[in-house]
């Protein structure tokens, strides 16, 4: 018997909104409601601007042009075409991290100017106080952050010892 992790269904992987061209905000000024064009790999697409009153003037939105319609601060190009995040079916990157100690923990490293590999040397100590009381402060929260990463793993590895054991017996 083959052992796999999963259902054996492939992943698709969605496009994120951090990497998608977006077009942002439409300008706060103007009529209530106009009608602007906008080239999209050179094919005009019209778009509703919508704006609405706020306390100190006035907040612009597109209408997202897909099937929902409905009021957005952005839209973005998917498949050659202008659509809100929701339509477009655009997910964030922290959407698809398994445990925030994950991008904590790379978020730190990065600070520190360390490689972003887990549990990777750190680099030296700065002599100066108050960068070397920065550093203290950051290398504290790292390790932390990689604790709770390190019992994550643990009880990972307990859970696959169970699972094989339930499958091939003891031995």
């Amino acid at each position: 018997m083959v052992g796999s992790f999963g259902t054996g269904h492939q992943r698709t992987h969605k496009p994120l909104v951090e990497t998608t061209q977006r077009v942002a905000a439409p300008p706060s000024t103007g009529h209530a409601r106009e009608m602007v064009t906008l080239l999209v790999d050179g094919v005009p697409q019209e778009l509703e601007v919508v704006r609405q009153d706020r306390i100190h003037g006035q907040q612009a939105y597109w209408r997202c042009p897909r099937r929902c319609a409905a009021l957005r601060s952005h839209l973005y190009v998917v498949d050659g075409s202008l659509t809100c995040r929701v339509c477009g079916g655009l997910t964030y990157r922290s959407q698809h991290v398994l445990h925030p100690a994950v991008t904590w923990a790379a978020k730190l490293r990065r600070k520190l100017g360390a490689t972003s590999g887990l549990l990777s040397p750190l680099p030296p100590r700065p002599q100066h106080n108050m960068q070397a009381a920065r550093y203290d402060r950051l290398a504290r929260e790292l390790a932390a952050a990689e604790a709770v990463i390190a019992e994550l793993l643990g009880a990972t590895i307990k859970a696959l010892e169970r699972r094989k054991g339930r499958l091939h017996g003891p031995r």
